[in-house]
């Protein structure tokens, strides 16, 4: 294997796992993702054309890794695990609550828009990828991506001010200012 080629694809390996962790939300099965896209795109380097694009070509080859991986199969069922923490308490109960709520309820609204909605949103805000490396991902126009962008930004933003507003937290901090 090319050096050159190998140095970068070990440089995006990190990119690599956050996103399989989010299309598979199993740590197990986003790591499995990540050695058949690696393995994968070692076989088809040759069709990498520009170097300089490699997360994005990196990332539709793991697109394509997962779809493939998911036709012909169905889906497995998984054991849910009690709600447990995974650390204790690190210093202001208080505030860990309300990053934790945030967090949580973030996830849930992510949750409840459309994978093409939410999988544009997380690639251009978590990876930083441009519209165009997300319209060759997702294998459609930039118009398209700007749209479901925009969409998924507002539909965020809707769900989680329905939630501030009804939130506890929210009328605690306005009776005690």
């Amino acid at each position: 294997m090319h050096s050159s080629f190998s140095n970068r694809l070990l440089a995006e390996l990190g990119s690599l796992l956050r996103v399989a962790r989010r299309l598979t939300r199993s740590e197990a099965d986003a790591e499995d993702l990540v050695q058949a896209t690696v393995v994968r795109a070692i076989e088809h380097r040759a069709e990498l054309r520009d170097g300089e694009r490699m997360r994005a070509w990196l990332l539709r080859v793991q697109r394509t890794v997962l779809l493939n991986g998911r036709r012909g199969l169905s889906r497995k069922l998984e054991l849910l695990q009690g709600a447990l923490s995974e650390s204790e308490p690190r210093g202001d109960l208080e505030s860990e609550l309300l990053e934790r709520e945030l967090s949580d309820e973030l996830e849930r609204a992510l949750a409840r828009l459309s994978s093409e909605h939410r999988d544009a949103l997380l690639l251009r805000e978590l990876e930083g990828l441009t519209y165009e490396e997300i319209s060759a991902i997702q294998e459609c126009p930039i118009g398209t991506v700007r749209s479901r962008i925009s969409r998924a930004r507002l539909a965020l933003l809707e769900m989680l001010s329905r939630k501030s507003e009804r939130s506890p937290w929210k009328s605690a901090l306005k009776a005690s200012s």
